[in-house]
């Protein structure tokens, strides 16, 4: 099965979650499904086929450094998880998790590199539900400020 198209679709019902638990329950439901992509997702990725995954994607697609560059962004998305979580300073964790968010998605779902189209929409597919992840986060941002 295809890891981007199954993330892909994991975002799109996490951001889905959140959306919802914000109009129905309050902000705090919304908080919580945040965080819980984030951890899960971060958690997965920290069982070792998917570390060797990510840093040999990061050296394919030429990031600098890739094993830094990895621990890097797992590094920025416990500390926005763990902010948001706390109640801490809220929007630095938000804003953690955007620029994570956007850093990840421009590093390793490089769709506009593929030429085999199922890679390519698989890839696309999770950067398009990245973008939903970030306005989900901007809204985050905007009610903590």
């Amino acid at each position: 099965m295809n890891t981007a198209v199954t993330a892909g679709a994991f975002v799109a019902i996490a951001t889905n979650i959140a959306m919802v638990g914000a109009l129905v329950v309050g902000n705090g439901v919304a908080v919580i499904a945040i965080v819980a992509f984030f951890a899960i997702v971060w958690l997965r990725n920290l069982s070792g086929h998917h570390i060797q995954d990510h840093i040999k994607r990061l050296t394919i697609f030429r990031a600098p450094l890739p094993r830094v560059t990895f621990w890097m962004g797992m590094a920025l998305d416990a500390v926005g998880c763990v902010l948001i979580l706390i109640d801490w300073h809220p929007a630095i964790g938000a804003l953690c998790l955007i620029v994570f968010t956007v850093l990840a998605s421009l590093l390793l779902l490089r769709f506009w590199e593929m030429e085999d189209p199922m890679k390519r929409t698989g890839m696309q597919n999770g950067f398009l539900a990245n973008i939903g992840v970030v306005g989900g986060l901007l809204l985050l941002l905007q009610n903590v400020m």
